[in-house]
């Protein structure tokens, strides 16, 4: 892939140099026939030469540290090639535009030409300057996008009145290519629109958590049930009738079952293994345990502020309730917070070693003894006097 866009702009740029040759060889409108095609070549190859140079020379290296140093030499090479040009037409204009020179005068005629060369090759010199700063532009656009997706885990999208609002990336189902944009669904079966490529939209998810399965779909893999190497099922949805699948793209991305048949196993041995004892809870599916990265958020927070509450740390760490849920079931399950006081006034806090707790009971214990003790010394030394 990287092969073929190389030689696309490669031969993008050939089909410049070609294009720009042949109208400064053809056109005269911007200022007389030189006289010669090696001439009006040669102007040519000067002004490419210029505007290649400013493309990739000086723009990048000259601007965003010394400013006037650019524009002193991108004026300076476009007076430069003027001049050239001059040099190069002046005995042809001298001769061939005489009688036209003599009626509307040398220094109007002479005024209007240089006046066209210099602004002509000003503008060209402006060229590489527009279209660096817009990649510049764009770069650190989505430098910045990636960063605030990344920390605030939410993505922008339109709904079907053309909205614009945020969704967690954790509630994402699937995203499905429509044409040059995005259909985002969720996990609750609304369908968001975004206007990017699906080639955009991967590039932008975090690869560790969803994968493109085709040229038009892209899956997370927490929702994906099974793959059996053609067919990717997702895990059925309370408002879907039937299991969801779609159809895997083997010889365009061969690594992709691979991938998520690693992934399922490694879930299968992260999941709880205790099945429930009612036969109604038998046939449903065990939640699975949520990412290391989402429980340290989670009890990171608790620790610094015990006796918090469900919704400061959803507003904290801007995770779904349903992820929030399987986080603190789990930080339950495995002993290290426990919720405390009513459901009005309580809230999380962790659960300290059993140790410390034997050890400070121990402490207060061996305390009242040691007091009492005092205590009967001293009514004893009261009795004898």
């Amino acid at each position: 892939m990287k092969h073929q866009n190389t030689i696309v702009t490669i031969s993008l740029n050939i089909l410049f140099c070609v294009s720009l040759l042949w109208f400064f060889s053809r056109n005269a409108f911007l200022r007389p026939y030189l006289g010669s095609t090696i001439y009006e070549l040669l102007a040519g190859v000067l002004l490419l030469a210029i505007l290649y140079s400013n493309y990739f020379i000086f723009y990048p290296k000259l601007y965003r540290s010394h400013n006037s140093l650019y524009w002193s030499i991108v004026v300076a090479s476009s007076l430069g090639t003027g001049c050239v040009e001059l040099a190069l037409g002046y005995p042809f204009i001298s001769k061939c535009h005489a009688p036209i020179i003599a009626k509307v005068g040398s220094s109007y005629y002479f005024s209007k030409l240089l006046f066209l060369i210099f602004s002509r090759n000003l503008a060209f010199n402006f060229f590489p300057y527009m279209l660096r700063e817009r990649k510049h532009l764009q770069q650190s656009l989505e430098t910045e996008i990636k960063i605030v997706y990344k920390y605030a885990r939410m993505i922008d999208v339109c709904d079907g009145k053309h909205n614009c609002s945020h969704i967690p990336i954790d509630d994402i189902f699937y995203c499905k290519k429509n044409g040059n944009e995005t259909d985002v669904y969720t996990v609750d079966g609304i369908k968001y629109t975004r206007y990017c490529t699906i080639k955009y939209m991967i590039q932008l998810l975090d690869n560790k958590e969803f994968i493109r399965i085709s040229s038009s779909t892209i899956v997370p893999f927490q929702h994906i049930a099974s793959c059996d190497g053609e067919d990717v099922v997702m895990k059925t949805m309370s408002w879907m009738g039937s299991p969801l699948a779609f159809k895997l793209d083997s010889k365009r991305y061969r690594s992709s079952a691979a991938i998520i048949d690693e992934y399922l196993r490694a879930n299968l041995e992260d999941t709880d293994v205790e099945q429930p004892d009612s036969e109604e809870g038998k046939g449903k599916r065990l939640p699975s345990v949520p990412p290391k990265d989402k429980l340290d958020a989670v009890l990171g927070y608790i620790v610094e502020h015990p006796g918090c509450r469900s919704t400061e740390i959803i507003a904290y760490t801007s995770y779904p309730k349903t992820t929030m849920e399987r986080c603190l079931s789990c930080l339950r399950k495995q002993g290290l917070i426990e919720y405390s006081g009513s459901k009005k006034t309580g809230g999380y806090q962790v659960v300290k070693p059993k140790q410390e707790t034997e050890g400070t009971e121990t402490i207060q214990k061996e305390g009242a003894v040691a007091e009492e003790k005092a205590a009967k010394k001293n009514l004893t030394k009261e009795n004898v006097i």
